[in-house]
């Protein structure tokens, strides 16, 4: 019972089943990806970071909030026009641009980082990311709108210093054994 309060309620699972859309508990966009992965994203310093994300969407707008810049290569026309609708001034929308991650790394700034969602979908893309000499940190499990696990992966230059925001682990999102539900 506590698992299914942590994912329907904390995680707003009972939410996103019914928009579609990935989303915490408040209604603000989240990334769709791992939650493994959003949880340590969620404790780092991005105010000053230039983030360069391949796939648009809700978590474009979420690094929005967080990251001094964000740029998003997207392939899907159609997509990439709905997400520039929607982008506040700090996002850039790229694309249509066909093997997007690749494509993407001249654009990658020193301290920048890449997101790539469903990283276990694309073991090719992944390759090329690491060939250059990429750091692949790879999270996997269960996140918003699916019922399965799967991988969400963070690409960095081995050279990149990411500050952590400092903050406690929020009980109210994760679930504590000592909180009474």
């Amino acid at each position: 019972m506590r698992v299914m309060q942590t994912l329907m309620f904390r995680r707003a699972q009972s939410q996103i089943i019914h928009t579609g859309r990935p989303m915490d508990a408040k209604g603000h966009p989240i990334p769709w990806i791992t939650y493994p992965a959003l949880d340590y994203l969620s404790q780092l310093d991005f105010s000053r970071a230039c983030v360069l994300k391949y796939g648009g969407g809700q978590s474009s707008l979420w690094w929005a909030k967080r990251a001094e810049s964000v740029s998003t290569v997207e392939e899907g026309a159609e997509w990439a026009e709905k997400l520039r609708r929607r982008a506040p001034d700090n996002l850039t929308v790229m694309g249509p641009v066909a093997e997007s991650a690749q494509a993407s790394l001249p654009f990658l700034v020193e301290g920048g980082l890449l997101v790539l969602d469903n990283a276990d979908w694309y073991p090719r893309i992944c390759a090329r990311l690491r060939s250059p000499g990429m750091v692949e940190i790879d999270f996997h499990g269960f996140g918003p709108v699916d019922d399965y696990t799967w991988c969400s992966s963070v690409f960095i230059r081995a050279t990149i210093m990411l500050p952590h925001l400092g903050s406690p682990w929020p009980a109210s999102v994760y679930g504590s054994f000592e909180q009474e539900f």
